[in-house]
């Protein structure tokens, strides 16, 4: 019984990574962070945009990253807040999970 749940808590854990990856990352970020995180991106020439891939996005806690992205904390040249404009709290952390996907080595 307790494998049970652990696997269908583990598989739900994937699929809101993978939705997170198919639809709400190409969506909502990609635009400004590029597909694969980089931050190498039209939108970049203009503004200030973080390489989610890097140390410094990499050290910072899940709390801090959600706040980031759900109500824009430690945004100054372009305003981040999915929390207030339409995403969901899981949707939220679901892309907070993906962005910690993101690799440099990336093909």
């Amino acid at each position: 019984m307790v494998k049970i749940i652990v696997l269908v808590a583990f598989g739900t854990l994937l699929s809101g990574v993978a939705t997170a990856q198919n639809g709400l990352y190409s969506e909502k970020c990609a635009r400004c962070h590029a597909a694969d995180g980089s931050g190498h991106t039209t939108a970049a020439t203009k503004m200030t945009v973080p390489d989610l891939r890097s140390k410094q996005v990499k050290q910072m806690s899940d709390d801090d990253l959600y706040a980031a992205t759900a109500q824009g904390k430690g945004h100054k040249s372009y305003p981040h807040a999915f929390l207030h404009t339409g995403l969901t709290e899981q949707q939220i952390r679901d892309l907070v999970r993906y962005i910690r996907t993101l690799s440099t080595n990336q093909n």
